[in-house]
């Protein structure tokens, strides 16, 4: 039983840290692509939300 149980904690463990990794990357690229975006949007006089749904339908 404790095999088991050290084997879930060790793989939420490692869960945990994937995750946390993954945020940090979701953040920076995200944070990337709103900042290479902005002088265009802001350019075109857009709102937040109707210009990067533009470019949803768009491609």
């Amino acid at each position: 039983m404790a095999d088991i149980t050290t084997f879930f904690i060790g793989f939420m463990i490692i869960n945990a840290i994937a995750l946390a990794l993954f945020v940090a990357f979701a953040a920076t690229e995200l944070t990337k692509f709103f900042t290479a975006n902005r002088k265009q949007r802001l350019a075109r006089h857009e709102p937040f939300v109707s210009y990067y749904r533009g470019l949803a339908v768009g491609h």
